[in-house]
């Protein structure tokens, strides 16, 4: 059973882990660092006058408020509170504190298992609702009939619905998340009908690829990477089989809008491009400790069996005729797949200059000492191949295109080929078309 969490020792708790780093906070592995994680906590802990208590004050403000505050306090609200507010002045501005419902969310999201109902959305501020962009396989929502293109304009039914416009996306967005086995309320437009919806939500495995054939020219694939998260190197190892089955052999990689994520997963997609041994990032920690990961066969178990690499997997992909294109929201593992590409010199890169995120974040579980919830921060410094960081800086593409004012104020998934100048220029990279 979790214990309820006393303010200082959690606080020396988050001072204490020692995990494997990542990319992004999609990856744990602690059970090795067990006896490290053990020491540095009774470390943080001894008893003894001669230990300095760097939270006296803190626990002053506490007392006082028990004492004479007219209001009820809620411990937990006001732990949770501190330790955000704890991450937040670190300094580190990727460090974030997840409760136990957030932690959990993160982790199921990371190895593709999302808890959820299965859509993917985005705000239409011009209407005041939550759009829905495309809807998982196998999934509630797609069960429950939900289409691309319906519009969600209120959160709840009957008498207990609120209105998007009022509430705001965020808001809205967090109201529609949650657990398996709990129920999503809310109310769709379509069309000049409005249909209400009480869908339970499951467990659900995320769409990280979606492909297609160019519509600019049907000889060029299009493989749009939404993500790196422990479903990619499978599904994007199937819509290449499957583009080039259907007699593709140029492509357009699209990682534009593409956050990062898992170490693991990038480090698998990009075997199938490169050689075995070739360098595929290398890292440095706060005391100066470097290593090296390279292409190589390896073979993973359970949620990270998709992320195994074979002989036959390593640089199947090497000789395609390719084009990679970014914007500057690819970011950390996306822009590591951008770095590869270029100094590798797999592709030409179209674009703008991407987000320069070259930082490796770590989950901490905080399990292991019975509390709930996990604490991320910035662990280590990432390079790409030749030894370049891009920490806020960026990778400025081979060929700069910008987007036009009106392609930049329409959704990407809605953005049409022949009105994105970006994908319009790597085609024409690709087929040499003017």
């Amino acid at each position: 059973m979790s214990k309820k969490i006393s303010l200082s020792v959690f606080i020396f708790v988050l001072l204490a882990a020692i995990l494997v780093s990542f990319m992004s906070a999609f990856f744990v592995a602690y059970g090795m660092y067990r006896k490290e994680l053990a020491d540095a906590y009774l470390e943080n802990n001894m008893p003894g006058e001669q230990k300095e208590n760097k939270f006296a004050e803190l626990e002053v403000i506490d007392s006082i408020f028990k004492a004479y505050s007219y209001f009820d306090l809620d411990d937990q609200a006001l732990i949770e509170a501190v330790l955000s507010a704890y991450a937040g002045a670190t300094g580190d501005k990727y460090a974030e504190y997840y409760n136990a419902d957030q932690f959990e969310l993160i982790m199921a999201e990371s190895a593709g298992e999302m808890q959820g109902i299965g859509i993917n959305i985005e705000e239409n501020a011009e209407l005041g609702a939550i759009e829905v962009l495309n809807v998982m396989p196998n999934s509630p929502a797609l069960e429950a009939g939900l289409m691309p293109g319906d519009l969600i304009v209120y959160v709840g039914i009957g008498e207990e619905r609120e209105s998007i416009a009022e509430l705001g996306y965020y808001p809205a967005v967090k109201k529609l998340q949650g657990l398996a086995d709990t129920y999503a309320e809310f109310v769709v437009r379509r069309g000049d009908e409005e249909i209400e919806f009480s869908i339970k939500r499951g467990y659900v495995t995320t769409q990280s690829v979606l492909s297609r054939k160019s519509d600019l020219d049907p000889s060029v694939g299009v493989v749009k990477i939404l993500n790196f998260d422990l479903t990619t190197p499978v599904q994007f190892s199937e819509a290449v089989d499957t583009l080039m089955s259907q007699g593709i052999e140029k492509f357009v990689f699209d990682l534009r809008y593409n956050p990062g994520g898992d170490l693991l997963s990038i480090e698998a997609v990009l075997s199938y491009f490169l050689n075995e041994g070739d360098v595929i990032i290398s890292t440095t920690d706060k005391a100066g400790n470097k290593e090296t990961d390279v292409v190589r066969v390896v073979s993973y178990t359970d949620k990270y069996e998709g992320c195994s690499i074979s002989a036959k997997d390593i640089g199947k992909y090497r000789g395609l005729e390719c084009a990679v294109i970014v914007n500057n929201s690819t970011a950390s593992a996306a822009e590591l797949f951008t770095a590869n590409f270029r100094d590798y010199e797999l592709a030409p890169i179209i674009g703008v200059t991407t987000f320069g995120k070259g930082s490796m974040q770590s989950l901490f579980p905080l399990d292991y000492f019975g509390y709930d919830g996990g604490i991320k921060l910035t662990t280590k410094m990432y390079f790409a191949p030749l030894g370049e960081s891009y920490e806020g800086v960026g990778i400025t593409p081979d060929v700069i295109v910008e987007l036009d004012e009106e392609a930049k104020n329409t959704s990407i998934y809605k953005l049409a080929d022949a009105k994105d100048a970006q994908m319009q220029a790597a085609v024409s990279k690709l087929t040499g078309a003017s």
